[in-house]
């Protein structure tokens, strides 16, 4: 009888380990197809992708060629949708047929979506071709479209507009619909009654909702949007730092104000010895501004009475004068500021060129001639009776600079065995040049007592750092 008692042990530990084998293998089981229904979501979550550019302001190579990027990348990574979000006065050299032809010939659906509420956003010149070009339209309630004629300011070719309309418009292309969206502003009420208007939605998020389960017509075919959400991927995207300020420098003020800022800083550097930080801010700063002038539509002969302005302004500064020069510098450079571009949707507000032409006028004619009085030194010392002076570097000479002697400001230029002079660095004057003199270094421990030298007669002998 006892015999049975392993046994029956045995039995019992193997029906156990048993159950135990069997319920792992089980819950891995059952693990494996959960884990695979999941990888099978998750799949079917990454498969639609959406990328995202807003973008305001002129349609302008910047921007035109962020979008050809856009485009491209949508397509060589297998997008599934590309929503341009526009808020556009309309085109400035920037290629608007190439672009309408690339989102046509796009196989990824193309949305341009005019908004979002509450920014009045409008779609003119180029962008609104965009919009007809897409293939799906979609506006805010407060958006407007047009006019679209020019489409680009740089070319201004009205006739070419009306084609390109009528054959995008296509069916709906009747004459008096055509003379609106080219002539004037047509706001979403209008739009949608021409129908027009595919999707009405007053942001982005409720743009992909409204998006989800729709058909878009493409080059590869139809495309059925899945955009549920948690099952979509979207990638907003943007200018880069230098697209974004060359975009920048085709707003029409932004221009004027450049040019006219990087001008007057070079005219500065006229009246300083050497060419130091104002100088290099204005090649900056006209460079952008010439940029600008090269994009959009300006009137030639208005740019060159402003140019001519600002340098009557310096020459009237020269002389110290307050008279017939200062009078033909304010009328020709607000004359030409008046006049400045082609285009009357790009004209300067008459009251940022009343600041402008009166800032000018303040710089040159009040500020400069102070500074230049102050430059010349004290009334009555000349520049000769500095010859065996000393002094200390008050701003660096690069060969040309300041120098502080006997309490007053004087311009220098360098004539020591090294490249440069520091702030602080002593120096002795032996000569001059016009108005400026010539310094070389001085070691005031260098000077022998009771040799007559500036120590021994009392001079001020800088210490090396200037105060």
């Amino acid at each position: 009888m006892f015999p049975l008692f392993p046994a029956l042990r045995r039995l019992c530990l193997s029906s156990v380990l048993a159950l135990v084998v069997l319920g792992m293998t089980a819950s891995l089981a059952i693990a494996q197809d959960t884990a695979d229904a999941d990888d099978a979501d998750a799949a079917g979550q990454a498969a639609t992708q959406v990328e995202i550019l807003p973008f305001h302001g002129f349609v302008d190579p910047p921007v035109a060629a962020q979008i050809e990027d856009v485009l491209a990348q949508a397509e060589d990574e297998g997008s599934d949708l590309v929503i341009l979000q526009v808020d556009s006065g309309g085109g400035v050299s920037a290629g608007v047929e190439d672009l309408i032809d690339l989102l046509e010939a796009s196989p990824v659906p193309v949305v341009v979506h005019v908004g979002p509420l509450g920014t009045r956003s409008t779609a003119a010149g180029a962008a609104g071709l965009l919009w007809l070009a897409a293939d799906v339209r979609a506006v805010s309630s407060d958006a407007t479209v047009g006019p679209l004629s020019p489409s680009d300011f740089a070319a201004g070719e009205a006739d070419a507009d009306e084609e390109l309309v009528r054959r995008l418009l296509g069916e709906q292309a009747d004459d008096e619909l055509v003379a609106d969206l080219l002539d004037g502003a047509v706001d979403m009420d209008r739009l949608a009654e021409a129908g027009l208007v595919s999707l009405t939605a007053e942001g982005l998020e409720p743009l992909l909702l409204d998006l989800d389960g729709v058909t878009v017509e493409t080059t590869a075919g139809p495309q059925d949007l899945e955009l549920a959400a948690g099952a979509m991927e979207v990638r907003f995207h943007s200018l880069g730092l230098v697209r974004r300020l060359l975009h920048a420098a085709t707003t029409a003020p932004f221009i004027y104000l450049l040019l006219v800022v990087g001008l007057g800083l070079l005219l500065f550097e006229v009246f300083q010895p050497g060419f130091g930080v104002a100088g290099l801010a204005g090649l900056i700063t006209a460079g952008i501004g010439v940029f600008g002038l090269v994009v959009l539509p300006v009137v030639w002969w208005a740019v060159a009475l402003v140019v001519l302005g600002l340098i009557l302004y310096a020459v009237d500064t020269a002389v110290a004068g307050f008279g017939p020069i200062t009078l033909a510098a304010t009328a020709a450079f607000a004359v030409g500021s008046l006049n400045f571009y082609a285009a009357d949707a790009l004209a300067l507000p008459w009251l940022l060129v009343a600041l402008v032409t009166l800032s000018a006028l303040i710089f040159f004619v009040f500020v400069m001639t102070v500074v230049l009085r102050a430059q010349a030194g004290p009334e009555g010392v000349a520049v000769d009776d500095l010859v065996g002076k000393i002094g200390a570097v008050r701003s660096v000479l690069n060969p040309e600079g300041h120098v502080y002697i006997d309490g007053a400001l004087w311009r220098a230029r360098w004539t020591g065995d090294t490249r440069r002079a520091k702030v602080g660095t002593p120096v002795r004057v032996h000569g001059v040049d016009g108005p400026v003199v010539l310094v070389e270094p001085f070691d005031p421990q260098a000077v022998p007592a009771g040799s007559g030298g500036p120590a021994a007669s009392g001079a001020d002998v800088p210490s090396g750092e200037h105060e």
